[in-house]
């Protein structure tokens, strides 16, 4: 989970420290946002193929790697970034960097934790990203606001660096156990069947709800007549309600050794029920969807990519790295589109079309389900 949250922190630092970094880059607050954009999209670009690369180098030397570049990211974003192209590159790089390390992280998780634990595992490490999100937003008032963005900037560098050195001692220690079986070491990466293309299309859909959670829902709730603060108070304990119920999930999958994709449709179903509560003009229908979003709407990922763990299980760092760019795809289109949609037609009818999105995703996977 700490390799996870800091691979995906950069992305969402940018977010926190939005206001600061347009002043001393003096540019609009649109163009820094946009970095968050060039961060999910370069993993989305590459994940696939360094999920490829990390079936061959193996999970550990992917995971390490992928630290070390954010760290450098972090610390040349605090040092040069003086302008916004070059800001733009080094968050391309960190994009790369995580792109590469999610695949790895499964793959590891794979070989080192046993089956009938790996549901909990993997809703513990799909909680990186509300770790992420509550780091970045605690950053803000504790580090930037004293200290300045690029002080803030290079502590987290240095804070990734820690958790690179935690991870190669406990990497270290891993690999003196012998390692969970996952397939022969020779097979090839599994080939872009029609199964893992609607995985991948599914996960695209499935994100991008999410994605605009983040980034419109105090606007939204605001805009209804919620108190600010009141808004805010339900996005932290949202997100933290994504997290409960992304372990929780886990846990009844190992217990019922159900590993398949059928809850993670009825999630996605049920959550855009809640997606499609935010069009309202109530603020009770608001802040109630706003739950059933973050938990439903987006309680699916541990289950997700376990699904597509057991059933690549000879080469799922290569599968993980095909799905977790469809990821990447909705989590950089969806807060630009959903943008656009309530500046052309308004918050309604946008959130109405995030709740169509949901059950689009939910289809996909359904019928991926039923291929595989």
């Amino acid at each position: 989970m700490l390799v996870g949250a800091a691979s995906v922190l950069p992305g969402f630092l940018v977010g926190a420290l939005s206001l600061q970094i347009k002043d001393a880059l003096h540019v609009s607050l649109g163009a820094v946002a946009a970095g968050v954009t060039v961060f999910f999209s370069a993993g989305a670009l590459t994940a696939g193929p360094l999920g490829r690369v990390t079936e061959r180098v193996g999970a550990l030397a992917s995971m390490r790697a992928a630290s070390l570049i954010t760290t450098a990211c972090l610390l040349a974003i605090a040092a040069f970034a003086g302008s916004l192209p070059v800001f733009f590159a080094l968050l391309a790089v960190a994009g790369v960097a995580n792109g590469a390390n999610q695949p790895a992280i499964n793959l590891y998780m794979a070989e080192h934790v046993r089956g009938a634990r790996q549901g909990l595992a993997f809703g513990v490490k799909q909680s990186a990203i509300p770790a992420a999100i509550t780091l970045s937003g605690l950053a803000l008032p504790l580090l930037a606001l004293p200290l300045g963005w690029r002080a803030t900037t290079a502590i987290c560098g240095a804070l990734v660096l820690g958790v690179a050195l935690v991870t190669a001692r406990a990497g270290a220690a891993a690999e003196r156990r012998p390692a969970v079986a996952v397939g022969p070491g020779n097979e090839p990466p599994p080939r872009l069947t029609l199964p893992l293309f609607l995985l991948a299309v599914g996960a695209a859909l499935a994100a991008f709800g999410p994605a605009a959670l983040g980034v419109g829902l105090v606007a939204t709730a605001v805009h209804a007549g919620v108190a600010e603060a009141t808004a805010g108070l339900v996005l932290a304990v949202g997100s933290a309600a994504s997290l409960v119920v992304r372990v929780a999930l886990g846990a009844r999958a190992d217990r019922r050794a159900d590993y398949g994709f059928k809850v993670v449709v009825l999630l996605l179903g049920t959550g855009s029920l809640g997606f499609a509560m935010l069009a309202s003009h109530s603020e009770g229908l608001i802040l109630a969807g706003a739950f059933l979003a973050f938990t439903l709407g987006w309680g699916w990922p541990g289950l997700y990519n376990l699904g597509v763990v057991d059933r690549y299980r000879l080469a799922p760092a290569a599968a993980t790295g095909v799905t977790q760019s469809g990821i990447y795809v909705g989590a950089a289109s969806g807060p630009a589109a959903f943008g656009l949609l309530v500046t052309g037609v308004g918050y309604s009818y946008a959130w109405a079309a995030i709740a169509v999105v949901g059950l689009l995703a939910a289809l996909a996977i359904g019928i991926a389900q039923s291929e595989v």
